[in-house]
């Protein structure tokens, strides 16, 4: 029997040392959570040259062992370390690369048939270690406030919008967007030569 009145989602963060992000359930169940027999995480980058990157499958629920699972479903999520993820069966890294993200979770009950089930896709941007490296621009300023100081202020503000503009390019699912916004605050990172972080 399929599920009735469900509609998935879920909510990403991204953890500040980018290393893992947590995935917390959103979904409208009709008491049906219970019966899920299947559910499978995978992730995808989209870097700016159009290269897509899909991460390996990455379950939820590995045979009986729902530990995972319930942990997404409980209010505190659950985190998905970088180093449990491969890509073609190869390690994923020891840190998310700063970008445009779309994380996406398929539900099975044991009654769909492959590629009917329902999912849900949601974009983000992960944006860890630029945001890292912004922390540390005000390191730059000095008083009394000369125009100097005052034009690099001026900049380190902008990177706020930019931050602002890129997550909610992210949430709408504009790509493109996306990368402009990127490229005018990685120019601002790039001038203030603020090249490492963690």
């Amino acid at each position: 029997m399929a599920y009735t009145n469900f509609t998935p989602g879920f909510k990403v963060q991204e953890a500040q040392d980018a290393t893992a992000f947590k995935v917390i359930d959103d979904s409208t169940w009709n008491g049906e959570s219970g019966l899920t027999t299947a559910c499978v995480l995978t992730l995808f980058h989209y870097a700016s040259d159009g290269t897509i990157t899909q991460y390996d499958d990455y379950e939820l629920i590995t045979g009986v062992d729902t530990t995972k699972y319930n942990e997404y479903l409980s209010s505190d999520g659950h985190i998905v370390e970088i180093t449990d993820l491969t890509i073609e069966g190869d390690s994923a890294g020891e840190r998310f690369e700063d970008g445009y993200y779309m994380v996406k979770i398929i539900y099975d009950d044991g009654t769909y048939g492959a590629g009917s089930e329902p999912y849900y896709e949601n974009h983000q941007a992960f944006l860890a270690k630029s945001k890292c490296k912004a922390r540390k621009l005000p390191a730059l300023l000095s008083w009394p406030v000369t125009d100097a100081v005052r034009e690099k202020n001026n900049d380190f503000y902008l990177t706020v919008m930019y931050f602002l503009a890129a997550e909610d390019a992210a949430d709408l699912g504009k790509m493109t967007e996306f990368m402009r916004i990127m490229d005018l605050l990685n120019n601002i990172l790039d001038t203030y030569e603020i090249t490492s972080c963690y």
